[in-house]
């Protein structure tokens, strides 16, 4: 009797055919005379980081090489400058105590141009100096020429430093103004850069003259970067090598770096910004002719006899060279 779950299987069927090759091929694989594919990474891979690691040598020497020069450039050559301003600051000093009598009758400008700045430059040497609150008059035949001095705030304090017949002024502290002209008693001018205050200590104490302005040139060499910007006339007092000084201004509307520029390129070694340009144009030839534009007049006529927001750096000759 069959059981209803048993499966009855046909051995009887036709076989089925198997379809495998009885001889599996055999699969070769040659291996190149060079390196694997996996030889070659690890071979660049080894490279990479032998090629890092000297890259990282060459850095960590070129650093260790970099640290003296940049040791030198901010201490040692820092120093240098301040010891420079400390010499020019004691030189100045020297210079401002001897007794000094004026001889020149006037100034002739002499006019040059180069890198395409024009300037008009007056000689200083042999006059005498003084910072007065009220415009001269240009009548008076002792006076040769005059110019701007300290800048000032809004409410009229001087932007640094400013000492008048040995009395401070009350002022504004500023950081950007490093150049300074100072005067003696007896009229000599001097212009020096440093941040020292050494200078104006002996104006005060000697009944001299001080006030600080904006340099453009320290030993021939620009200032890093210029405070003011744009174009306008401009003007300064700047020395030789040989100590002669001089006021620059310039005909054309000129950049601070163009003007600076042009003074380096001119032989000038230090130079201190005067404000101003050419709109206090006045000076007195040798003959005794004054040259005066109209801007000048028109500040003459509108301060009058009334004291100026800042004194003027006035320059004379003695009355026996009249």
């Amino acid at each position: 009797m069959k059981n209803d779950n048993e499966r009855i299987i046909d051995v009887d069927d036709d076989p089925v055919a198997d379809s495998r090759p009885i001889e599996v091929p055999e699969i070769s694989i040659e291996k190149d005379s060079g390196e694997s594919s996996f030889g070659n990474g690890q071979r660049m891979l080894i490279t990479e980081k032998k090629d890092k690691k000297f890259w990282v040598i060459v850095i960590v020497v070129a650093c260790l090489l970099g640290l003296p020069v940049l040791f030198w450039y901010f201490h040692i050559r820092s120093s240098a400058g301040a010891d420079s301003g400390r010499n020019v600051n004691a030189d100045n000093i020297s210079a401002l105590s001897i007794p000094y009598s004026p001889a020149s009758k006037g100034t002739f400008p002499k006019t040059d141009s180069l890198l395409g700045v024009i300037m008009d430059m007056y000689p200083l040497d042999g006059l005498y100096a003084s910072l007065e609150r009220e415009f001269p008059d240009t009548a008076d035949r002792t006076l040769v020429m005059f110019m701007r001095s300290a800048d000032y705030h809004p409410d009229g304090r001087s932007l640094g430093p400013l000492v008048v017949d040995g009395v401070g002024s009350d002022n504004k502290v500023t950081d950007s103004r490093d150049g300074y002209v100072a005067v003696s008693p007896s009229g000599r001018t001097v212009i020096g850069i440093s941040s020292d205050n050494d200078v104006e200590i002996w104006a005060r104490e000697n009944n001299g003259d001080f006030f600080r302005q904006m340099v453009l040139l320290v030993d021939g060499e620009l200032p890093r970067d210029f405070i003011l910007r744009g174009k306008v006339e401009r003007a300064a007092i700047a020395s030789t090598v040989e100590g002669n000084l001089y006021y620059i201004v310039t005909r054309n509307k000129e950049s601070m770096y163009d003007f600076a520029d042009a003074l380096r390129e001119y032989g000038f070694v230090d130079a201190v910004y005067m404000t101003g340009g050419n709109a206090y144009s006045f000076y007195r030839d040798a003959d005794g002719n004054s040259h005066v534009n109209s801007s000048t007049l028109d500040k003459i006529y509108k301060y009058g006899s009334r004291p100026l927001p800042q004194p003027l750096l006035v320059f004379r000759r003695t009355l026996l060279s009249i």
